[in-house]
This record gives C-alpha cells, sequence and structure tokens, in this order.
C-alpha cells in the first residue's frame, strides 16, 4: 500500500492533463495544481494506458435544501468511484473552497486509507489571470441556481467551452482552477472543504472494490465528536445512505441531489 504508480502509468496521466502539471507521490495520492488552461466540461478523459481522468466540480446553488445553510455548498458529483492509479480533476466552479483529507496531521480522525499520506490543496476559486487587475467586485458564480444541478454530465452547469471569452458588452468570464489529486490505495477516502464543512460540503471516494472502511459511515451519532470528526452538517453528508461505499461503487458516481437528506428536505419545501 502507498506506493507510487510505475513511471508508465505516471507518463499516461501526464499525457492525459497536460504538460502544466506536475504530479508528486504522496503515499498513496499523488497531487498537483493543474495549469492545463483546459476549462471544466464534465465527465471523464481515459488515458493512453492506465489511469482515468474524472472530474468533480465545487458548488454553490440555491435555494438551500437545508434550512440551517444560506445555500447549498457541495462537491458535484459528492461520490466518486474510480481506480487505483486514477486521478480525480477539481474544478473550482466556483470559488473560495478547498480540498482536504481528513487526516490526523490536520487535527482530525482518520477517514482516509492508513498509509495514505495527509493532502490539501490550496483555497482555490478563479485563476488570478482571467481576473482584470482594477476589478473591484467579485465576478458572479456560476454553479447553477434553482433547479440547475451545476454537474459535470450531461445538461450540467459550470465552466463552459466558452468561458474565458469576451461577451458582447461586458468583461471575460472568469476561469476555473483546477487541482489534481491521484489514487492509488484502494479504500474510502472522505474529503471536506474547509470553509463550508459546516454546511454539508464534504465528498467521499471509493478507490477499487474496498468498500469496509474502518470509520464510521451510516450513523452520524457514532462519528467523532467535531473537531476529530465530521462538523455540522457535513456529519450528515458524510452518513448519507445514498454515499455509503457499496453505493457508490454500485452507481459509479453519486450526485448532491441523491443524497436522500437532500431530497427529503426538497420535499418538505416544495410542500
Amino acid at each position: 500500500m502507498g506506493q507510487y504508480p510505475p513511471d508508465s502509468s505516471r507518463r499516461d496521466v501526464m499525457k492525459a492533463l497536460g504538460a502544466g502539471a506536475v504530479l508528486s507521490g504522496l503515499g498513496g495520492t499523488a497531487t498537483a495544481q493543474a495549469d492545463d488552461g483546459q476549462q471544466g466540461g464534465g465527465g471523464e478523459q481515459e488515458t493512453d494506458g492506465r489511469g482515468t481522468v474524472h472530474e468533480v466540480q465545487t458548488l454553490i446553488q440555491g435555494p438551500p435544501t437545508n434550512p440551517n445553510r444560506p445555500a447549498d455548498f457541495f462537491y458535484q458529483p459528492t461520490g466518486l468511484h474510480v481506480q487505483p492509479g486514477d486521478v480525480v480533476k477539481f474544478v473550482f466552479t466556483t470559488p473560495d473552497h478547498n480540498v482536504v483529507a481528513y487526516h490526523p496531521a490536520f487535527g482530525m480522525r482518520r477517514r482516509v486509507p492508513t498509509g495514505v499520506t495527509a493532502y490539501s490543496s490550496p483555497l482555490l476559486g478563479w485563476r488570478p489571470e482571467s481576473i482584470a487587475d482594477d476589478q473591484i467586485e467579485p465576478p458572479a458564480e456560476t454553479g447553477g441556481g434553482e433547479g440547475e444541478t451545476g454537474g459535470g454530465g450531461e445538461g450540467g452547469g459550470g465552466a463552459g467551452a466558452d468561458q474565458g471569452e469576451r461577451e458582447a458588452d461586458g468583461p471575460p468570464e472568469p476561469v476555473p482552477d483546477t487541482w489534481l489529486q491521484a489514487f492509488e490505495t484502494p479504500g474510502v477516502y472522505d474529503m471536506l472543504c474547509s470553509p463550508h464543512e459546516g454546511f454539508g460540503m464534504a465528498l467521499r471516494v471509493v478507490v477499487g472494490d474496498v468498500t469496509e472502511a474502518p470509520f464510521e459511515t451510516s450513523t452520524p451519532e457514532n462519528l467523532a465528536e467535531p473537531r476529530t470528526g465530521p462538523v455540522g452538517l457535513a456529519r450528515v453528508t458524510l452518513t448519507d445512505p445514498a454515499l455509503q461505499p457499496t453505493a457508490i461503487v454500485e452507481q459509479g458516481a453519486v450526485d448532491w441531489q441523491d443524497l436522500e437528506a437532500n431530497q427529503a428536505q426538497s420535499g418538505e419545501s416544495e410542500g
């Protein structure tokens, strides 16, 4: 466990991500900030050899599905099944997010496989070079409004192919930053967004077919108390039945809207 993939796999992944990406081994994972100039379009990109690049977007959407948050802050998809050697490309379609492993190095009980070194992205948003030097107000966020999924699949919102082009009567669209995380060690990985964990922004990735997690995944009351355990509504997200590791493997990807907690809240608000 925890060994970086062979050089051939590394080269294949680099071909898929572009010359601007740099991956460094981190004990079962590898991480990098991408500079490939690509726009987020969703879906998967097969490499020439071993490994697939999966896309996850960071989104903000209203109205909230829970009255205890001002809006929905989430990763899309919220649950993802990948194979050892695969890479997740995080696209920061809305700003002020990061990706942090639940790891003792960050003062939290481990919710990634043993042998995996702590990893965290910087706080990211739009690429600085896509924001005018004299701009005062932030650009309008493009994470999808009511009725929009903002997801990476068909019909998903977020960073489109024309992003970065100048509109007829306005400034260029901001370009989302991207960050890469490669997974080698099979098992269950839980991650959070530091600014929005309390609002439920957490993610689960299952690597390979190992669905037995040595930590609680089904009952919020059995989780370690915050700050050692998940904080706020992340406790609900990470114990949702739709995010059970076996369910993620079966579905391949689980969208935020498919979480039972969000469906229940949406039904109450509509009623």
